[in-house]
């Protein structure tokens, strides 16, 4: 569930897309993703807490540098998992790749997030690129480091 139309577009690979505040009634979730971060998190987190059905898991991935308040009595009322990560390891790097080469066609779904290709050759590029980074609404910045 994305408020803007432009990043939504971006979702190729998924079958149904809703905008925030145009989720139907009927919709039944038992997983969901939080990738949202910052001060939007609130939000995000507690409308999915609000649409999950009992006993589903919610996968919080967006950082946040804020303290994010949530609906902890429905978190416990409907018995939800909520698990969150931001860096992954050497395994789950492997796999990544065993699963690159299976299915090849993720690599170009991936490359809509790339907002940014930056070469790094001295500490003015690197702030630069942390500043556009900052700026950038969406997507990743992807730094080449050159000497």
């Amino acid at each position: 569930m994305e408020k803007n139309n432009e990043k939504l577009n971006l979702f190729t690979f998924a079958d149904e897309t809703f905008r925030i505040n145009e989720v139907p009634d009927e919709i039944k979730i038992d997983h969901a993703f939080e990738c949202v971060g910052g001060r939007g998190s609130q939000p995000a987190i507690n409308q999915i807490i609000d649409l999950i059905n009992p006993e589903g898991t919610i996968s919080l991935l967006g950082v946040s540098e804020y303290d994010v308040p949530m609906n902890t009595r429905m978190i416990l009322e409907k018995g939800l998992l909520l698990f969150g990560t931001s860096r992954s390891g050497r395994s789950d790097f492997i796999k990544t790749i065993e699963i690159f080469k299976e299915h090849p066609k993720i690599l170009k779904y991936l490359e809509n997030i790339i907002n940014d290709i930056i070469e790094i050759r001295t500490l003015n590029d690197i702030n630069l690129a942390f500043e556009k980074d900052f700026n950038s609404s969406f997507g990743k910045t992807v730094l080449i480091w050159n000497k």
